[in-house]
């Protein structure tokens, strides 16, 4: 048997560095894989909030409108006050684009981490 130095001169006597994989890091848990994961956790977090503060707005902001604008505020359609029908009947229609923007974003951010994970 070889000296140990002898050994690791030659490169006999160490471990072979393997190339580990981001999938090997998720599954294992890692430290780099927490890095991967705690960023798409950011980047739907971030998309949420943008969703959650354009709904807000546009929600908060339609009383407003209605009862600042007095031909809103009185007006009436077919006997049913104007602001009932755009606080109770346009909304939902906003609510819907914004989930639909908001699940558009969510696969695509997935869809950039499993890329990212594939090519590495």
């Amino acid at each position: 048997m070889a000296h140990p130095r002898t050994l690791a001169s030659l490169g006999q006597g160490q471990p072979v560095a393997r190339q580990t994989s981001v999938s090997d890091d998720l599954g294992r848990q890692t430290p780099l894989g927490d890095v991967y994961l705690r960023s798409l956790m950011r980047s739907q977090l971030r998309l949420g909030l943008a969703v959650v503060g354009v709904l807000v707005l546009v929600l908060g902001g339609l009383p407003y409108l209605v009862f600042s604008t007095p031909a809103l505020r009185d007006g009436t359609l077919a006997g049913i006050p104007v602001a009932w029908l755009i606080l109770g009947v346009a909304v939902h229609p906003v609510i819907l684009i914004l989930a639909r923007v908001c699940l558009r974003h969510a696969r695509s951010n997935e869809s950039d981490f499993v890329d990212l994970i594939e090519r590495s």
